[in-house]
Parts: structure tokens; sequence; C-alpha cells
């Protein structure tokens, strides 16, 4: 199956590394920057769940007038560029196409619905994590299981591949049918973290340690949860708090949200489509939201004033 990873972020280049190393047929796109130019010559660095270093040399494209057809097309870009990108994409998806977004936050669905009807469209969230630690190297931080699911039944025996082909690779991956389900539940462990750390600097397990942090964790939670309700939309854990902040001092504990990476880095962030999509859903259904509102407010002042901060 060819596959193209769209974004060359830390989860792009986690999939990226991680596929190719297993002898699959993949390649990166993205538009071109240092990073991918890097990567280019010298390959993908990954540091391991286990701590070894091993370097992937994974085929790079940066020009659209140079991609081909591709079976599988994975989107890992960050929410807020999915239009722009699938518009760059759309001469290259037919009604065979696979696209497949592993997004954070919800709409992207919507999106691709949008600007690639044709197209055989999946959607998911994965429990994986990685981390930027320089230009070309990435940590794995966080294993989890990755769900997807698909629109339409277009073609089960692809779709059963992409998940053999990623747990392969050591991306445990399972296919679901309910596809709201995991949107919604991969958008409650950015609700729980990403804003918070991002506000705080601290990683995921670190920011559950003080008891602040577990009861802020709590609050944006229940919040999210009751919207969640009222959108009829089941959560994928049997005690979704209980079992989120298990994960976080766990499986995702030493990962860096990619929010807190955002800010780090004085970049734009997905807080509209995490927080800001329970506040969004709390209006429509009067459900008052004030901590995922306090959440979004925070991120939004740090975004506009990023050069009035004050250096360490």
């Amino acid at each position: 199956m060819r596959t193209l990873i769209v974004g060359a972020g830390a989860m792009g280049c986690l999939f990226s590394a991680k596929l190719h190393l297993s002898g699959f047929d993949v390649t990166l796109f993205n538009r071109e920057n240092e990073r991918v130019k890097w990567i280019e010559r010298e390959g993908i660095q990954l540091i391991t769940v286990d701590n070894e270093q091993v370097q992937a040399f994974v085929p790079v494209i940066y020009d659209t007038g140079k991609l081909e057809k591709y079976d599988l097309i994975l989107i890992l870009v960050k929410s807020f560029a999915t239009e722009a990108v699938l518009t760059e994409l759309k001469h290259i998806v037919d009604e065979n196409t696979i696209v497949l977004s592993l997004q954070n936050g919800v709409g992207n669905l919507e999106i691709m619905q949008k600007v690639v009807p044709r197209a055989d469209l999946g959607i998911g969230g994965t429990g994986s994590g990685a981390s930027v630690l320089n230009i070309g190297m990435i940590a794995h931080r966080a294993t989890g299981v990755t769900n997807i699911g698909f629109i339409e039944d277009r073609q089960p025996d692809k779709y059963l591949y992409i998940s053999e082909m990623f747990s392969k690779s050591g991306i445990e991956t399972v296919i679901t049918e309910d596809v709201q389900s995991v949107i919604w539940t991969k958008l409650m462990i950015n609700v729980a973290f990403n804003s918070l750390t991002a506000i705080t600097r601290l990683r995921n397990g670190d920011v559950l340690l003080p008891k602040a942090g577990e009861s802020l964790v709590r609050e944006l939670l229940t919040e999210a949860l009751e919207v969640a309700e009222k959108e009829g939309v089941e959560i994928l854990y049997a005690n979704p708090i209980e079992d989120i902040l298990q994960i976080g001092h766990t499986q995702i504990a030493r990962n860096q949200s990619s929010m807190l990476t955002d800010v780090l880095k004085s970049r734009k962030t997905e807080i509209e489509v995490i927080n800001g999509a329970i506040v969004k859903y709390g209006k429509k259904h009067g459900i008052s939201t004030p901590y995922n509102e306090l959440m979004m407010a925070l991120i939004k002042v740090i975004e506009e004033s990023y050069p009035k901060q004050i250096e360490r």
C-alpha cells in the first residue's frame, strides 16, 4: 500500500519513521521548510520508547507537482491547515483513495467531506505521542491505542490492512464502527491536557502531580463529558475521568503536548477545535463551560502576546 503522510510535525515524523523502518512504502509530504530539507538530507532521527536511537531515510516531497497516486493519504497537519492542504492534494485523490485523518479536535471530517468528497474517508484518534527534540529528531513518548473508523464500507480489506500495517509498525491500531466516538474520545484527552500543559509548561504526567492540577483536569472533563452526552456521543472508556487520569499518569505521562510545543515555539495553537469545541457545543446545548472557556481565553492571551513575553 503506497502511503503519503501529510505533515512533518512530531506525529507525521513518528508515523513516517515507524512505517518506513518496518518496510512499508511511505512518503512524507510537507511544505518546503528547514525541517523537511534536513530530513531529506539526514533522515528522521527517532528515539524509541526503549530510548534507542534509529534513523529513517523517508522519501520527502514538498512540490505538489511531484505527487503521484497513493492508496492511503494520512493527514497529520494542524486542524487549521486541513482545508488548505487538502485543496493542494485534490488532483491526486479519486474514489479509491483512502484519506484518513488522525488530527486533534473536531471538525476535520466535515472539511474532508467538503474538499475531497469523492475520497474514501476515514477518521481516528491516536494514543501514540511524540515530541520534537530538535530539527530532525523526535522522541516516541506515548504508546496508547490508535482507533480508526471509516465513513462508508467501500474497501474493508484495505481498512484491515491499514490497521495491521500500523500495528506491525509498533502503533497498535483497531478499527471501530463508531467514528464519532473515536473523535470525541481523543478530544477528551486533548481537553484534559493540552491547554493546561501549555499554560503551565509541564509534561502531561507532571501537570497531574499537584492536587490543583488534577482538580482542573477533572473540571475540564466534567464539562466536556456533559457536552458529549448531549451530542449523543459515547466515550470509549468505562469510567472516562478516572481512565483518562490513569492514562495521563502512565501511557502519556512523558509526552509534551502539541499545544505546549506550539506555545514554546510561539505558534498558533489548535485551541479552537479542542477546548473551543467544548465551549461551542456547550452554547449549542445551553451548557455552562466556564473551565474550558477560561482555558481558551488564557491560550488566546498567550497567542496574541508572543512578542511581549518576558524571557526566562
